[in-house]
Parts: structure tokens; C-alpha cells; sequence
């Protein structure tokens, strides 16, 4: 059985959730209850969840910095990503897109190496568990609307605003 590491921390858009395993961060998340969260977690990896505040001081002391509009990159934090590979390719692209900036879906796809496979980029822009860290909320639709955000645009035109995106 693998480790799993979690805890929780209050930012301005609600109560943040991460989960880590040895290999790295697995889910950051504003998925409700305590309860909901380990049992939403408990999909990604057979573990025995530990509550360990030490194991998130870095990240959420960044998450902090970014809800005050500053600037931050998450990229050097170690990651447990578990998708395809297509999908990891196209949330380290989602990564590169900087703070304040905005990418297509189109973009994506390209950058994964996938030019034609544009729903395909779509889908893994969805299935991001690392919100925030892995900023989806930066990928929008190729006629420059907003598109999605797991059901919650509301959230994805906030979180932009925050970075200075002043047109949605």
C-alpha cells in the first residue's frame, strides 16, 4: 500500500484540499467536505490517508502568494501525475503558460504534439486534479471565449481577473 499524505488550507475562493504521495503532489482541489475529498482521492491511489500540515507548508505558502496576485510558479514542486501520457503532455504545456497569459485548447494540442487531437486536449484539460498548480484555468476556447472549467466558470473568470485577464 502506498503512502498518501493530505491537508487543507483557507484561501479567499474557499478551503483548498492536496493530496501528495512520495512521488509528489497528486490532487489540489476545492472539492468540499474532508470526507468528499479522501473519498474522491481514494480513486487515484490504494492508501491509508495521513494528515501531515509539514508535508503542504510550501504549497499552500504559494497559493497564498498567488491569491494576493502575485506571480507564482508551482513548476518545481514534485508532481504524481497519473494520466496517458498524451495527458501529462498536455498538463505540463498548461504549465508553461505564464501567469496572467491565456492559451487555446488548440494550443494545447499542439504543444502535446497532437495537432488534430483538440477534443482529446480538451478532455485532459478536464481531468487536471492539480488546480491552480496545473492553472487549466488558463486554457480557453480557439475563438477566445472562455470554454469550460469543471462546471464552474464563474470560478475560471475570477481566478483570471486575479491575474490581471481583465477581458472575461
Amino acid at each position: 500500500m502506498a503512502d498518501l499524505w493530505y491537508d487543507s488550507h483557507e484561501t479567499p475562493i474557499g478551503r483548498f484540499w492536496a493530496a501528495a504521495t512520495d512521488k509528489g503532489l497528486l490532487k489540489v482541489t476545492t472539492t468540499g467536505s474532508e470526507k468528499e475529498f479522501l473519498d474522491s482521492t481514494k480513486s487515484l491511489v490504494d492508501a491509508l490517508p495521513v494528515r501531515d500540515p509539514a508535508r503542504f507548508k510550501e504549497l499552500f505558502r504559494r497559493l497564498d502568494m498567488y491569491f494576493e496576485g502575485k506571480p507564482v510558479s508551482f513548476s518545481d514542486l514534485d508532481f504524481d501525475l497519473r494520466g496517458t501520457d498524451f495527458q501529462v503532455k498536455v498538463w505540463k504545456a498548461i504549465s508553461e503558460i505564464p501567469h496572467g497569459r491565456v492559451a487555446s485548447y488548440r494550443d494545447m494540442a499542439v504543444r502535446a504534439g497532437k495537432p488534430r487531437a483538440v477534443r482529446a486536449a480538451g478532455s485532459a484539460v478536464g481531468d487536471n486534479k492539480l488546480l491552480v498548480v496545473i492553472p487549466c484555468h488558463r486554457v480557453i476556447k480557439s475563438d477566445g471565449s472562455l470554454g469550460g472549467f469543471g462546471g464552474d466558470t464563474e470560478l475560471k473568470r475570477r481566478l483570471l481577473r486575479l491575474e490581471g485577464v481583465k477581458r472575461f
